[in-house]
């Protein structure tokens, strides 16, 4: 089955469509999940001076307006989607989401996309006056936005924060090996053992900023081994458990990439299996629709066949239906 849209021209089409939102928020209201009451969410939210409230738990109604959202974001597009669950759960009605799963994550992120831009942004609320966009544009023209400085400054502040000790080999980060000239001179300079700061992108782990002790200096360092990139934190770590199942040492860049392509493989077949389950599907749907269709005819022929003892010729038939109209 081919994919359901051209990945390449709905990119092309999706950039001409504007989608006004950017800039640091002043105030973050979230709950208290796990994922958010992280110190790299505080740590970010404290570079960027963005001020950080907790509802109180169990309370959603102190955040009715995201939660209104995400409601009418599952109805209006998530239950549209293949393989959806529709929220319920579905054992006991033969259907399984994951045999009509056929998009993969990318598809997905650009579907999200053309969702929020040629949809949501465009649709008026019942309760506020104006569009979305009409409404963002009208507040920043009270209330400016504020911008970091830089884009290196944003990634720094948004990078997750880490420390490990300085070798001569580099730093060492979940099995990923970083070292340049830079921070092999750091490593003549500072005393054995030191534990060295420095940022991640989760979104792409081929370059950490390294903050260099007693100054205010950073230093970009790449990745030295040859590994597929970009690849974000989560996959990397999804990685290293392939590695692990399979009895190989995750912290070797030969092995991981062994992993990377066997779990490649495995979801490579899963796509090519939901892919099958779904032209099944239809195929079937195909047959029950020649079936009645085939049904249908049999019964309109048998309706045009008169009782015996009544035939008629073609002129006596044409008559008759004349007559009766």
């Amino acid at each position: 089955m081919n994919a359901p849209f051209e990945p390449s021209a709905m990119r092309k089409a999706l950039d001409e469509v504007p989608w006004p939102a950017f800039g640091i928020m002043d105030l973050l209201v979230v709950d208290n999940g796990l994922d958010l009451t992280s110190h790299g969410v505080q740590d970010a939210c404290t570079a960027l001076g963005i001020d950080l409230l907790f509802t109180p738990p169990r309370s959603p109604w102190y955040k009715g307006v995201i939660e209104r959202a995400g409601g009418t974001f599952n109805t209006r597009f998530i239950h549209w989607l293949p393989g959806t669950t529709l929220g319920q759960p579905t054992g006991d009605r033969h259907y399984d989401g994951k045999d009509h799963a056929v998009l993969t994550f990318e598809d997905f992120e650009l579907l999200v996309e053309q969702y929020i831009r040629t949809i949501h942004n465009k649709a008026p609320r019942r309760e506020k006056p104006g569009t979305p966009v009409r409404r963002w544009l009208a507040g920043i023209a009270q209330w400016p936005v504020r911008l970091p400085m830089s884009e290196d400054e944003l990634d720094a502040a948004c990078a997750l924060t880490r420390t490990a000790t300085l070798r001569q080999t580099g730093l060492l980060f979940l099995g990923l090996q970083y070292q340049n000239t830079e921070l092999g001179t750091l490593w003549n300079r500072v005393p054995a053992g030191t534990r060295i700061t420095f940022k991640v992108n989760p979104l792409d782990l081929k370059t950490i900023k390294v903050y260099v002790p007693g100054t205010a200096e950073i230093i970009s360092v790449d990745c030295v081994d040859e590994l597929s990139w970009p690849r974000s934190l989560s996959y990397h770590v999804a990685v290293r458990q392939t590695a692990r199942k399979m009895n190989l040492n995750a912290r070797e860049a030969r092995d991981l990439a062994i992993a990377e392509a066997a779990m490649k493989r495995s979801i490579a077949a899963a796509i090519e299996k939901s892919k099958a389950t779904l032209r099944r599907a239809q195929a079937d749907l195909y047959r029950q629709a020649e079936a009645a269709e085939a049904a249908e005819a049999a019964t309109d022929l048998a309706d045009a066949i008169p009782p015996s003892g009544a035939a008629m010729d073609l002129e006596d038939r044409l008559g008759k239906v004349f007559a009766e109209e």
